[in-house]
């Protein structure tokens, strides 16, 4: 194997896993959010803490296809 193309894989690789990383604080921070208000407001479903975690997921896939546009030009 090239040692060019060897580096070019370990680097998508810290790339990729980065994002992924990313995209699991993102979700995690947004659902541990809602999961305090609906703690703080005593709810019995868990509204604050669904909402937030989609809201959470959707703004990760934002920001990765941001990313990924960012890094093919």
């Amino acid at each position: 194997m090239d040692p060019n193309e060897e580096k070019k894989n370990v680097n998508n690789f810290a790339r990729y896993s980065s994002i992924s990383f990313q995209m699991l604080a993102t979700i995690g921070v947004f659902a541990f959010a809602g999961y305090k208000i609906d703690e703080y407001q005593h709810s019995k479903q868990p509204i604050y803490a669904a909402i937030l975690g989609l809201l959470g997921v959707v703004v990760s896939l934002y920001q990765v296809v941001k990313q990924l546009n960012k890094n093919s030009n």
